[in-house]
């Protein structure tokens, strides 16, 4: 009897000193702090080489699709910055041609006929309303021999020099504005007697320019305004 007891009293000890040791090491391992993927702040949990760890992709396959979706989207703009807006406009519409027409034609107040360089009033709606900027040469506001030389570049693919004075200097002049014809050049003196301001010709007295008010936009020269201040038409060589 007493082998028995003795037994059942080795028994309860080992247990005991059993559930002992495994309350100190979960106690341990508590306190150490962790965080997720099971990584610990320690020394021997430094480097993680679960596969939980090794691929973060398989527990949050959403941030392959971000990461993709975000590619495809900067390569979609860097493709589109390729081409300037007005050859776009040109090289991909071209059935747009009668709209245009129709549109400036009613605004020019002449007939669809007249209206034979498509490419030029492509140019006009691609810019129509673009902000004026002194020193501006892009849609982020551009000013009036900005645009004129931007305009030559893209419609007539001629080269002209930067300012107003410059464009006036480099130029056929004409005695009479009804002499102008769709291309010419027209001048301003808005500021005193030097050439300040510029316009390109289109017809019927209209001209397109860049206001300082309203932007790129189309006016007459028959406007008391533009009537008192217009200084002359010049005429850009097409041959060269």
């Amino acid at each position: 009897m007493r082998i028995y007891i003795q037994y059942f009293f080795c028994i309860c000890l080992l247990a005991f000193a059993s559930c002992d040791t495994t309350h100190k090491a979960t106690a341990h391992h508590s306190r150490q702090p962790r965080f997720i993927d099971d990584i610990y702040m320690d020394k021997h949990n430094k480097n993680c080489t679960s596969t939980e760890c090794i691929d973060k992709s398989v527990k949050y396959p959403e941030r392959k699709y971000a990461d993709k979706k975000h590619t495809d989207k900067s390569k979609g703009k860097a493709k589109e910055t390729k081409n300037t807006p007005d050859k776009a406009i040109v090289d991909t519409h071209p059935e747009d041609n009668s709209g245009i027409k129709d549109k400036y034609a009613a605004m020019l107040g002449v007939s669809r006929k007249e209206l034979t360089n498509i490419a030029l009033y492509r140019f006009i709606e691609a810019w129509y309303g673009v902000d004026y900027r002194m020193g501006g040469t892009d849609k982020d506001g551009i000013d009036c021999s900005g645009f004129v030389q931007k305009l030559y570049t893209e419609v007539f693919g001629l080269d002209l020099v930067r300012t107003s004075y410059q464009q006036f200097t480099n130029c056929e002049h004409l005695r009479k504005a009804d002499e102008a014809v769709e291309g010419d050049l027209v001048f301003f003196k808005t500021r005193g007697h030097r050439i300040s301001h510029v316009g390109v010709y289109l017809s019927n007295d209209y001209f397109v320019h860049a206001s300082t008010t309203q932007g790129i936009m189309i006016s007459s020269l028959k406007e008391e305004y533009w009537h008192k201040h217009f200084a002359g038409v010049g005429r850009i060589s097409k041959g060269g």
